[in-house]
């Protein structure tokens, strides 16, 4: 008898404390933060690229058909390449030993997107923005606005290229602030002391930028660098479709 009353004083003593005790673990468990909207998405990977997420450090072999979010960054190494489509179908080419950070967001239902290139090259294809949207290309020195064109910004140690083969892009400088509007055929440089210029492009420049900028997801032609036993190197240039 007195064990069937402390079996029953037992079981009354667990079911107070699994009604404490699970609803305060339940509360103190870290919330599950919402996943980042996806901004971009990379449609194409061909060898040496890598990529890493917001606020992290940790470099990973970026894949074909992986989404990106606003402050991820991405890495090409050497004769390699990457292709970003933007949610609004806007094309970022990414050329070889490039660095770049994406970021975007939605506000009222206008999508403004940024690209940060820290070093290296881009070809770019972006849509008609709409007026309370915005494209824009920024390095350490220089801001580019694009509106909807095609080109080529390459960011090197001392200056910023611009190449415009359709439409047009305001370029500043961000030491300054002094900006220029840089028109179809225009190549527009920016220096780190803070001047600004255009002159017309050069047919070596506008083919560059011809190549680095295709409005479709095939670049057409890969280039190798070839080096033999002696040392001497050769360049394999091997162009393709898909």
């Amino acid at each position: 008898m007195v064990a069937q009353k402390f079996m029953t004083l037992l079981r009354a003593c667990i079911t107070m404390l699994t009604a404490y005790v699970v609803p305060c673990v339940i509360a103190s468990a870290p919330p599950v933060p919402p996943a980042e909207p996806s901004i971009a998405l990379l449609t194409k990977v061909v060898l040496d690229v890598t990529r890493t997420e917001s606020g992290k450090d940790v470099w990973q072999h970026a894949q074909r058909g992986e989404t990106l979010s606003s402050g991820d960054r991405i890495q090409t190494g050497h004769n390699s390449f990457a292709i970003i489509k933007f949610k609004d179908n806007s094309v970022v080419h990414v050329r070889q030993h490039s660095e770049l950070t994406v970021t975007g967001e939605t506000s009222g239902g206008a999508f403004s997107k940024s690209v940060h290139v820290n070093k290296g090259s881009v070809g770019f294809n972006v849509e008609r923005q709409h007026s309370a949207e915005q494209f824009r290309f920024t390095s350490p020195s220089s801001a580019a606005s694009i509106r909807g064109t095609r080109g080529k910004f390459i960011v090197h140690d001392g200056a910023d290229t611009l190449i415009v083969i359709g439409g047009s892009v305001e370029l500043q400088s961000l030491n300054s602030s002094k900006s220029i509007s840089v028109q179809t055929g225009y190549t527009g440089i920016s220096l780190s002391n803070g001047t600004i210029l255009a002159h017309p492009s050069t047919p070596e420049e506008q083919l560059a930028a011809e190549r680095a900028s295709r409005p479709n997801d095939q670049d057409g032609r890969l280039e190798f660098d070839l080096r033999d036993r002696l040392g001497n190197t050769k360049k394999l240039v091997i162009d393709f479709t898909q």
